[in-house]
């Protein structure tokens, strides 16, 4: 039977995990509006999400190894430590040039700290995988939903900076919970060093990095676009809670296995082009639909990384996060490009990137039927 102090254990975990997702949200809906009012150029706004997915997709293949090596506490504690001096600077910055280099060490922090929690959340002996993959998308989909109307919220009633000083709080709280609950690393396990353990299959790597840019793209210009569409911060924000909304329902109620992938590509590019669109309409419809697909896609492939032996649960975490960071720097670069000509391409881009994915997922399939059996 499970413990209460197992119980108590997993709820402080899946509590971190909330604390550490709302402040990324709170930024994710600050920056491109604080970098506009800093008057940087649609790609400026690109870079910011493109030196976040940088410094992220670089530091999670090692920082999964090391969590797998030196223990996972260290580096949840290095991770909110960076985040707390990062968003003070934030705070202080007076260009978007500042912001840009500030979101290196933004992404720095996050690849401390996700590949060490997944590998955590997985090591969970009471609970099966699916189960375990169950509670923390759920867990930061719901910060997910808060953390966007927040910082909306702050922005339009205290003003563009405000939202820094509760980003700084809440990485202390989360800094405290972490020495507090964290896993004891007395008894650190002997951990293979084996590269070849539990390899993952090419095409499930590929899908991940593909993953990465699609994903990459809404958060990194939905705000900017939303400010040029006439929408005020505030509603911006409440898109962005039925875009947190929509992910939740499907981590808590959606079989992931049971939906297509095929299906879940043709979602994402149908959203993404209902954005691109640009009358309220059809932008709710593609923020909701575009949570839905690309929810379905992160699930699976997580759950595919997460599956395997605990010993090399960090490194292939590790290796799920930096396949994603690396395809998040291809979509926002990419989607930056375009969105120089005009906001709106950004979400042509991200769909043209699901179409592409869509269409070497039909000839993978095909190419499956055609060999002999």
């Amino acid at each position: 039977m499970e413990s209460a102090g197992a119980r108590s254990n997993g709820r402080s975990l899946l509590f971190m995990i909330f604390c550490c997702e709302l402040m990324m949200d709170i930024l994710a809906i600050t920056l491109p509006i604080f970098a506009l009012s800093l008057a940087a150029s649609p790609f400026e706004i690109g870079l910011l999400a493109t030196a976040r997915a940088i410094a992220y997709g670089l530091f999670t293949f090692v920082s999964g190894y090391m969590s797998d090596k030196l223990g996972r506490k260290k580096m949840l504690i290095f991770s909110m430590l960076i985040s707390a001096i990062v968003s003070l600077v934030f705070l202080l910055a007076t260009t978007s040039f500042q912001l840009i280099i500030l979101s290196l060490f933004h992404g720095l922090a996050m690849a401390l700290f996700w590949p060490a929690m997944e590998a955590l959340i997985a090591e969970d002996p009471n609970q099966s995988i699916s189960q375990s993959v169950r509670n923390f998308n759920s867990s930061w989909a719901t910060a997910a939903m808060v953390g966007p109307l927040m910082g909306g919220s702050l922005i339009t009633f205290l003003g563009v900076r405000s939202p820094f000083p509760i980003v700084i709080a809440i990485a202390i709280i989360n800094l405290s919970l972490i020495i507090r609950y964290g896993p004891r690393e007395d008894r650190m396990r002997e951990r293979s060093t084996d590269p070849t353990t539990d390899s993952i299959p090419k095409s499930i790597i590929s899908l991940v990095f593909l993953m990465g840019a699609l994903t990459s793209i809404f958060p990194a210009f939905f705000p900017a676009f939303g400010i040029q569409r006439g929408i005020t911060a505030f509603e911006i924000g409440v898109l962005l809670f039925f875009f947190g909304a929509s992910r939740t329902v499907v981590f808590f109620k959606t079989p992931i296995r049971k939906v297509g992938l095929k299906s879940s590509l043709a979602l994402t590019s149908l959203g993404f082009f209902l954005v691109f669109i640009g009358n309220r309409l059809t932008i709710y419809a593609g923020t909701i639909i575009t949570a839905f697909a690309t929810s379905i896609l992160f699930a699976y492939c997580l759950e595919r990384f997460l599956s395997g032996k605990d010993e090399t649960r960090g490194r292939r975490a590790g290796m799920f996060e930096g396949s994603a960071g690396i395809g998040a720097v291809m979509g926002s670069f990419s989607a930056g490009i375009a969105a120089d000509l005009s906001l709106s391409y950004a979400f042509l881009t991200a769909m043209t990137i699901g179409l592409i994915t869509l269409a070497l997922q039909i000839t993978k399939t095909k190419g499956k039927s055609a060999s002999p059996s």
